[in-house]
C-alpha cells in the first residue's frame, strides 16, 4: 500500500510540474510581439538570432563594427520607438497582430550619409586614410551612425500601422513572420548600406 501511495504521489507531482511548465510557456500573440520589440530594442541575442534571416535584423547583429558602434546604432534607432497593439486576429495556429508604430523618421539618413561621406572623401583626398579600405570603411560607418543619431534628435515622428503575421511554434509560443518591410517600419524607414 505504501508503494502505491508513493507511485501515485510521484505521478501527481509529475503532472503538476508538467502542467505548470506548459502553462508558463503559453504566450499570446500580443505577448510575442511585445517580447520581440522589447528584445530587439535591448539587443537581446536570443531574439536577434531567432530572426537574423531578416535583412534589417541581420544588419543590427552583423554590421562590421565594434560593439560600441552597434550599441550606438540601436540606441539611436529605438530611442523614441513606441508601439500600441490595436487588434489581433487569431485562427487555428495562425495570428495577425495590428500595431501602431511611432518612431523617428530615418528615411533621409542614406541621402544625408552620402552627402557627408562624399564631402569627407573630397576634403581628405590626399590623406593616407582614404586609401586604407578598413579605415575608410570605419569612417563611413561612423558618418552613417552620426546621421542616425542626428535624426533621432531632430526628425519628426513617423507613425504607421504594421500587421505582424505569426504561426504557433509548437512549444506554446509564436514565430513572427517578419518581412523586411515590417522591420524597416520599426526602424523608421531606415535604408541600410549595402
Amino acid at each position: 500500500m505504501v508503494g502505491f501511495i508513493k507511485a501515485l504521489t510521484a505521478v501527481i507531482i509529475a503532472m503538476m510540474i508538467q502542467g505548470g511548465v506548459s502553462g508558463a510557456v503559453e504566450t499570446t500573440p500580443e505577448e510575442a510581439v511585445s517580447d520581440f520589440v522589447t528584445g530587439l530594442m535591448a539587443g537581446d541575442e536570443q531574439i536577434v538570432e531567432r530572426y537574423v534571416d531578416n535583412e534589417y535584423i541581420n544588419f543590427l547583429a552583423n554590421a562590421e563594427a565594434d560593439d560600441e558602434t552597434k550599441a550606438r546604432i540601436s540606441k539611436a534607432l529605438f530611442k523614441n520607438l513606441k508601439y500600441d497593439i490595436e487588434d489581433t486576429a487569431l485562427k487555428g495556429g495562425a495570428a495577425v497582430v495590428e500595431a501602431r508604430i511611432s518612431t523617428n523618421d530615418f528615411s533621409d539618413v542614406m541621402d544625408e550619409y552620402k552627402e557627408v561621406s562624399y564631402s569627407y572623401v573630397k576634403e581628405n583626398l590626399y590623406d593616407e586614410d582614404i586609401t586604407d579600405k578598413d579605415k575608410l570603411s570605419a569612417k563611413c560607418l561612423d558618418i552613417y551612425v552620426d546621421q542616425i543619431e542626428k535624426d533621432a534628435e531632430e526628425k519628426a515622428s513617423l507613425e504607421k500601422k504594421v500587421y505582424i503575421p505569426m504561426i504557433e511554434d509548437g512549444y506554446g509560443g509564436w514565430k513572427l513572420l517578419l518581412s523586411d518591410d515590417i522591420v524597416k517600419t520599426l526602424m523608421g524607414q531606415l535604408s541600410i548600406p549595402k
